[in-house]
């Protein structure tokens, strides 16, 4: 039989040195994260209790050190958080405020899944307005009007709450999130297909200004501005675009951010609160309390650290799960036999170079050649390009398909100024490609919902009677504090928990407090950091910046130390990562904590062993454990996309004329001086460097013209001798003999 023994919502809030403290049998001591502080067993705290910030973190070990004491002393939490996303952290948030004492475990880093692979906006959602519309006026509502105007409210009613919950992420958290505008461009008066395939949106190039304020007049008029941008002023703020068939331009604006910041900072502020935040923790069993020989309610989780391999319990009057897309695996712990209840759907993004969408200025492309939205936004100093959407399982990888690359490349270009077009002609390649990724949304419906319950627009909030978990999904990245408010008022409900009302409509996150504008000045002035590194500091840890810089101070360098050229990273945030944001793993430094491999794929491999170095020295790793890490990372960062299409690897090449198609990676049909560099490059051989390149391709170019042609290629190789063919033998362990020549070419030896 499980003996609780209950702690005060103060006493929860700081148990990290826990390993140390010793139980009797009725009560029992917790260290605080300040050792001199003891606090004794306590009655629960109730709703008149003020919940505690500390902006000084509890190191990983010590939030673990919590568990594994209150594991061994059977320590009932009031609830218990499964998933680090965006919602999970929410979750876990909302309840610590309410004076909750609370637990999130995440199996891996904090918003590594869904919640750090979205579009990068805080949007309100004006393609819901339209898909509603078009929904009504759908010729088969006439026989169910009444229906059809439930729905449509259903869905302006949701639109109206993303609108509240973007105005109240932007204006609590100012040093994570900013206005974005975001052009539509329209080169007719009447469009025909219309867009979403209803007639009546033939119109929209005629109404869309009007639409706009009616979006803007959702918020109560507090976004900026949208209004029209002619063509010659879209011309000089945006130069890339094919201006000369546009009517006009509709300018309006949504939220924008680094999301897998943003999430880790909720998880973080949720520590701060006092909850008990853990990442690379799994939940792998679920704990029943028994009732006359028979399982009964839930009453915690058998937990796995995985990092060291520990398993041990985790107890809590109320569970929630909240996995995004990988909630029914959760489910599936739950009960082997429940009823799914989420279905995803990927969405692709690719990175291009910053110089696609300059001075801060995004389009969305209302009319996509399948009738979705692509936005084209400006990210981090680089342009994005988003979304896809494929259903289908949710996995882990974000290794994207190559033809949804391609699909995004093609819509990229029916609005860029193309090659050919004077001066002015741009060619979008597929060398230009960065970095891409893909990540998996939910779709969620109720399994636990009475017959002839309506299908959710918007999240879901399911509760098993039978077990007592209660599980949310569904929902956008704008709403995760207006989720996480809805779950934990049923849990409260359900459970008869006391705790006071959601207070995180008024909570800045980490780093909000006392922050302004002025910031990156005044790190310029104090630290002599550059103002593009000081913007990157002041957005990425608001008035927590100082602290990074001030580990400058052991290296004795004013201005921080560049972890590599044309980036703002410095070395002296992975060390603060590690020792003061729980970062663990050399993964989740380069995806995550920094979005280099978001951002710049190969830049983030060049960077592995500089990072893994730092990163060993603040953790304290092994060379086995470095080398692991390393490992780990490389094989992560491999599938991401990149420069190179994946078709291009070693393995797929057979025959001389694989390695030319391969080196074409454009497409065009000849290889340019930058393809030959960057295959060169991506298979293991780069140029000593830019004299020996352009050596080599003169040597095959020999019409001088800057294309190598297949013809050019092949004969190239035919006059190959082995001394010659050093680079080509280092990457595929082929010669001319093992080949032969053009259409005779055998097989190679890789």
């Amino acid at each position: 039989m499980l003996r609780v023994v209950r702690i005060s919502r103060q006493g929860q809030a700081r148990l990290a040195a826990a390993a140390s403290a010793t139980a009797a049998v009725g009560t029992v001591g917790f260290v605080l994260s300040r050792p001199h502080q003891f606090l004794d067993s306590a009655p629960l705290a109730t709703s008149a209790s003020t919940p505690v910030r500390n902006s000084v973190i509890p190191s990983r070990d010590e939030q673990l050190s919590t568990l594994l004491t209150s594991s061994q002393n059977k320590v009932e939490f009031d609830v218990l958080v499964v998933g680090g996303g965006a919602t999970g952290a929410g979750t876990a948030l909302d309840a610590c405020t309410r004076g909750l004492s609370t637990v999130l475990i995440e199996r891996g880093d904090f918003g590594n899944e869904t919640s750090s692979r979205s579009t990068k906006l805080i949007w309100a959602g004006i393609r819901y307005i339209a898909t509603a519309t078009s929904a009504l006026f759908r010729f088969r509502n006439i026989t169910r009007p009444i229906e059809a105007i439930k729905d449509f409210y259903s869905e302006f009613h949701m639109v109206a709450n993303c609108h509240k919950e973007r105005r109240l992420l932007l204006d609590n958290n100012p040093h994570l999130t900013n206005w974005q505008p975001i052009a539509v461009p329209f080169d007719k008066w009447i469009s025909w297909p219309p867009p979403f395939g209803h007639p009546l949106f033939s119109i929209a190039p005629l109404v869309m200004p009007a639409v706009f304020k009616f979006y803007d007049g959702m918020s109560g008029f507090t976004c900026p501005p949208s209004h029209i941008m002619g063509k010659s002023r879209a011309d000089r703020k945006f130069p890339q675009l094919a201006t000369e068939e546009a009517k006009y331009y509709s300018v309006f604006y949504e939220g924008s951010h680094n999301d897998a910041r943003t999430a880790t900072y909720i998880a973080l502020t949720a520590a701060e609160h006092g909850a008990c935040v853990t990442n690379y923790t799994e939940m792998v069993d679920v704990l029943y309390e028994e009732k006359d020989g028979k399982r009964g309610k839930a009453i915690g989780v058998k937990v796995k650290d995985r990092m060291s391999g520990k398993v041990f319990d985790v107890y809590a009057k109320s569970i929630v799960f909240a996995g995004g897309p990988f909630t029914d695996s959760l489910r599936k712990i739950e009960d082997e036999n429940s009823k799914p209840a989420v279905a995803a759907a990927a969405g692709t993004h690719i990175v291009l170079p910053g110089y696609y969408c300059s001075n801060g200025i995004g389009m969305l492309d209302i009319d996509t050649s399948d009738g979705r939205f692509l936005f084209f936004l400006p990210w981090q100093g680089k342009t994005l390009v988003g979304t896809t959407d494929r259903k289908g399982p949710a996995e882990s990888s974000p290794g994207p398909p190559e033809e949804e690359i391609r699909w995004l490349l093609n819509e990229c270009k029916k609005y860029l100024a193309t090659a050919g077009e004077g001066a002015k002609g741009l060619e979008v390649r597929r060398t230009d490609v960065l970095s891409a990724w893909q990540g998996f949304r939910p779709l969620a419906s109720d399994p636990n919902a009475p017959p002839g319950a309506p299908v959710s627009r918007d999240h879901v909030i399911s509760h098993n009677p039978d077990t007592g978990i209660t599980f949310i999904t569904g929902g956008k990245w704008t709403t995760y504090r207006e989720m996480a408010e809805d779950v934990m008022d049923r849990v409260i409900k359900t459970h008869g928990l006391e705790a006071g009302p959601c207070t995180t409509d008024k909570i800045k996150l980490r780093g909000g407090e006392g922050y302004t504008r002025n910031l990156p000045i005044q790190l310029v002035q104090q630290f002599g950091v550059s103002q593009s590194v000081a913007e990157h500091l002041a957005r990425s840890y608001g008035t927590h910046a100082g602290e990074v810089l001030e580990l400058q101070k052991k290296k004795n360098k004013r201005g921080g130390s560049l972890l590599l050229p044309n980036y703002p990273y410095l070395e002296e945030e992975i060390e603060y990562a590690c020792k003061s944001e729980m970062c663990t793993s050399l993964t989740d430094m380069l995806t995550l904590r920094m979005r280099l491999a978001f951002l710049d794929s190969e830049a983030a491999v060049a960077v592995l062993p500089k990072v893994a170095d730092v990163m060993a020295n603040a953790l304290g790793w092994s060379r086995s454990k470095k080398q692991d890490q390393l490992k780990q990372a490389q094989e992560s960062l491999a599938k991401f996309g990149g420069p190179v299409p994946k078709k291009a690897e070693q393995k797929s090449l057979k025959t001389i004329e694989d390695v030319f198609h391969a080196f074409d990676v454009n497409n065009t049909g000849y290889i340019d001086h930058d393809e030959l560099k960057l295959c060169m490059k991506h298979f293991g051989a780069p140029f000593k460097n830019e004299e020996e390149a352009n050596t080599t391709f003169k040597a095959i170019d020999k019409n001088d013209d800057g294309k190598i042609t297949k013809e050019e290629f092949l004969e190239w190789w035919g006059r190959l001798k082995r001394r010659q063919t050093r680079t080509l033998n280092d990457i595929y362990s082929i010669t001319p003999e093992k080949l032969g020549d053009g259409a005779d070419s055998r097989g190679a030896a890789f």
